[in-house]
């Protein structure tokens, strides 16, 4: 909870704090501890974080190192005219400072049943962004992955025709000297060349092509 609770809204913090980490305990991917109070006496030491409510990227890592955790939720509240409160939530990733998923989210928080009906919609939307975010991630690697299989393949084929090519030289050279036992080998290894660096050629193509 990065800053002072604000005004008008006591108690918000705790709500917020404990339907967060009852979400992110109950996804596929996290088990939540809460290190609140730990976090902010290290950060109250720090008169700009006293000040603004900010966390830094250096302050995340360290923080992160400190504590022994993967992630930082950081939730953010500002008061707004008209007596409503602004909600900023933040996963971010200890180790790059990255925000994995942000929510963001308005209310009057009027009431304590307010405060946990809007905990709760965070948290299960926090949880629900991170978890597409992670599948857009994990998506970007397979193409990544089959791309290079592809270009790997490119290469190998296109090597093997290079081989192909170059033993069809030798094959030349011997049957051009009327040396046709000799050319054997080389006809064998061309044609071997040929077939396994089309097969690759052609199978890095499709796999860029199609996927």
């Amino acid at each position: 909870m990065a800053g002072e609770e604000p005004p008008g809204a006591q108690g918000v913090h705790s709500v917020l704090g404990g339907e967060l980490a009852r979400a992110i305990s109950r996804s596929d991917r996290f088990s939540a501890v809460d290190r609140t109070s730990a976090i902010q006496d290290q950060l109250g030491k720090e008169h700009q974080f006293q000040r603004s409510g900010a966390v830094s990227d250096e302050q995340i890592k360290a923080l992160g190192q400190q504590f022994g955790v993967h992630y930082l939720c950081i939730v953010q509240i500002s008061a707004l005219q008209g007596g409503y409160f602004y909600l900023d939530v933040r996963l971010v990733d200890v180790v790059t400072a990255e925000i994995v998923s942000t929510i963001t989210a308005n209310s009057d928080l009027k009431s304590s049943a307010e405060m946990i009906r809007m905990a709760r919609h965070t948290a299960r939307e926090l949880v629900d962004a991170e978890g597409l975010s992670h599948e857009m991630r994990r998506e970007k690697t397979k193409k990544r992955a089959i791309f290079w299989t592809g270009v790997g393949l490119d290469v190998l084929g296109a090597g093997l025709l290079a081989y192909g090519l170059y033993e069809n030289s030798v094959a030349n050279d011997q049957i051009n000297k009327d040396r046709f036992s000799e050319a054997e080998r080389p006809i064998r290894n061309r044609n071997l060349g040929y077939i396994a660096g089309g097969v690759l050629l052609l199978g890095g193509i499709s796999i860029n092509i199609f996927f």
